[in-house]
């Protein structure tokens, strides 16, 4: 293909995402397009159909869920229907070894938070994800083949993401940017580099470079975060040794560092402070995603911080603390609302979900909170450890409320009100104080669940976890004012959700990962070393 034609292919790329796909898929292609206002971008509810994403015969890229969450504020989990839950196809994932403090563990398929991402190339669609046998992979999504597979040092949990660099060769033009655990042969308190976080050609998958995450007051050196492309040159990742690194996003911008061929660190921000030492000692572990809104990434540290990041100045302007580890990543809402999870580890009161206002003073800005209930899985003690999902890119009209959803490791599954509260008080995470709670207009059990659940087109919603996965349908009906089980929409209306499970897939195994939804399919890696294809 003549650079001409690429250039054609690329300008005819940016125009179809300006002016004819959805803001949704907009915000998937370019990383900086939630710099806009909130109500200028997102003034419509997203009505489209998949067959009305399809990009036009010759574009060569279209990134449709280029990292974890499917764009910049972790809202987007593809398109299409799903029907039902029956098993279409697998793939096999194998199996791999790890070392968990002094133990060595064995594990399968890929968990928390392995969500594939989806990706069209020269009019072929490719998924990648990295699993527990240590190998990231990009499979045909027509075929279910695998294309090629890369082998990293050491188990994968996080999810990668994709960008173009426009600086680079045909083959490096597609860079995946995925994240492992420290390797096998390394320990945290070894002075040589740890290459947890490394970029891939998609086209080849080729190693372009490593970068060391380097020895912190964190006791960890792993990379689980899925990083963000910034525009204009820019990525920005969180290693788990809670450093965030604003890095020069072009391949051509490497040099050899302690024997490595490194990116270009154009600066750090530290994600926890010497407090924090005292409290969590070496557990201050940055394991969430960023998430853009204008000028500022939000990220959730294990420090027990959610932090406001400024683009432009890559430094802190904005810090609410809780005191509890924090696992899930930030989600943004349209109307700019942050909705975060937390866990019940070192505070007083139960974990759960706050909904924060940014522009609000951190002390001011808690407009909820859903208390979860208390359950001890694993070394969790109740909480949330997954992230919120948010409806904005799936309601069906503008006239109905929006939603939030969640799973919990009390085994509920949460479906609730964004903005109607229930006119009653609860008592903080903190154990002190009291605010705010969310109208929850659909709790299920499903057992305990660490994976993010996910919305869809046609008024759905999918749940996996350690009993299996669960596919929801609801539909809005219209209530008389003052129902104090109806939400309420921006012009005052009040509307009952009714819920029905549709569909359950059980076949006794546990899943951790988070779906996607593509031409009413649904992709879920499970532990039992299989991704599967649902439909």
């Amino acid at each position: 293909m003549t650079l001409a034609r690429r250039n054609f292919n690329k300008l005819a790329l940016q125009f179809l995402l300006a002016s004819t796909i959805p803001p949704t898929i907009n915000a998937c292609q370019r990383s900086n397009s939630d710099a806009i206002a909130p109500q200028t971008l997102f003034s419509k509810a997203v009505t489209s159909k998949v067959n009305e994403l399809v990009p036009e015969p010759g574009l060569e890229i279209d990134l449709i869920i280029p990292t974890f969450l499917g764009n910049d504020r972790r809202i987007f989990y593809g398109r299409g229907i799903p029907k039902n839950l029956k098993v279409l196809d697998k793939f096999p994932l194998g199996t791999g070894r790890t070392k968990v403090g002094s133990t060595w563990k064995t594990w399968s398929g890929a968990g928390w938070t392995g969500q594939p991402t989806l990706t069209r190339d020269r009019e072929k669609l490719y998924l990648t994800i990295g699993s527990y046998d240590h190998h990231l992979r990009k499979i045909d999504l027509d075929t279910n083949e695998l294309i090629w597979k890369y082998q990293f040092d050491d188990v994968l949990k996080g999810t990668a993401t994709i960008y173009i660099d426009p600086t680079a060769t045909d083959d490096n033009r597609i860079v995946i940017l995925q994240g492992s655990r420290l390797g096998n042969k390394n320990s945290v308190s070894t002075s040589k580099p740890i290459p947890s976080l490394r970029a891939i050609s998609f086209r080849t998958g080729r190693e372009i470079w490593k970068l060391n995450i380097k020895k912190t007051a964190s006791y960890s050196r792993d990379n689980d975060s899925s990083p963000l492309d910034l525009g204009n040159g820019l990525l920005f990742n969180a290693g788990e040794n809670s450093i965030g690194y604003f890095l020069n996003s072009s391949t051509k911008a490497v040099s050899e560092k302690l024997e490595l061929l490194q990116p270009e660190i154009l600066s750090e921000v530290q994600l926890y402070e010497e407090r924090d030492r005292s409290r969590q000692g070496g557990n201050l572990v940055t394991e969430s995603s960023p998430a853009r809104l204008g000028d500022r990434l939000y990220i959730a540290s294990g420090s027990g911080h959610i932090y406001g990041i400024s683009v432009t100045d890559r430094q802190i302007v904005w810090d609410f603390f809780t005191g509890s580890d924090l696992d899930g990543t930030v989600a943004i809402s349209d109307d700019g609302k942050l909705f975060c999870s937390v866990e019940k580890q070192y505070i007083s009161g139960s974990g759960g979900i706050l909904k924060l206002d940014p522009t609000q003073e951190p002390q001011a800005a808690i407009e909820w909170f859903l208390p979860t209930g208390n359950a001890s899985l694993k070394s969790w003690k109740g909480g949330v450890i997954g992230s919120v999902a948010l409806n904005d890119r799936y309601r069906s009209g503008e006239e109905f409320p929006p939603l939030f959803a969640t799973n919990a490791l009390d085994g509920y599954f949460y479906l609730g009100s964004q903005h109607t509260v229930t006119g009653e008080k609860v008592k903080s995470f903190s154990g002190k104080g009291e605010y705010d709670t969310p109208l929850i207009l659909y709790q299920q059990k499903i057992g305990a669940s660490i994976s993010t659940p996910i919305f869809t087109e046609g008024n759905r919603a999918i749940a996996a976890g350690y009993n299996g996965v669960y596919l929801f349908e609801f539909i809005w009906e219209k209530s008389n004012p003052g129902d104090r089980q109806a939400a309420v929409n921006s012009r005052g209306e009040f509307y009952r959700l009714k819920v029905e499970q549709i569909a359950e897939f059980k076949p006794g195994v546990s899943f951790e990962a988070t779906p996607i939804v593509w031409n009413d399919r649904v992709y879920l890696c499970g532990r039992d070393g299989w991704l599967y294809t649902l439909g």
